[in-house]
């Protein structure tokens, strides 16, 4: 490399075109990860609540367990969300009512394949007549 080039790649201020490119791929990767990464854990957030809102209201009106199950299946479904009736858990203890889901979502990113793992807790006390 001889000094005319190394000079256009570096200016005398500190800043060079390797400087430039690489700050143009991290954020490049950063809005790929977000354009990926997002609309999961939206997805995710709103099926929390919604969980959370199905257990207070099981709660209160004594809903039975399969009934529960059926109802958060429906709840996935309308999130986009595949969840197996396996991966709910139905608690009944010391008069509380307890929900647990568990699911996973493959993500394909450019280089790898990963799963992101997700664990829905929502409790409530069950009324009494």
């Amino acid at each position: 490399m001889n000094k005319n080039t190394f000079h256009r790649l570096r200016s005398s201020e500190g800043k060079g075109m390797i400087g430039c490119m690489l700050s143009i791929a991290l954020i490049a990767a950063a809005i790929y990860l977000g354009i990926v990464l997002v609309p999961i854990y939206y997805q995710n957030f709103n099926f929390e609540n919604d969980i959370k809102t199905t257990a207070s209201r099981a709660g209160a009106r004594f809903f039975d367990n399969e009934t529960i199950v059926k109802e958060i299946l429906v709840l996935a479904k309308k999130n986009e969300i595949r969840v197996e009736k396996e991966n709910v858990k139905v608690d009944r203890f010391a008069g509380q009512l307890h929900i647990l889901v568990t699911y996973s979502v493959p993500v394909n990113f450019i280089i790898l394949e990963r799963d992101l793992n997700f664990k829905i807790d929502a409790s409530s006390f069950i009324g009494t007549l």
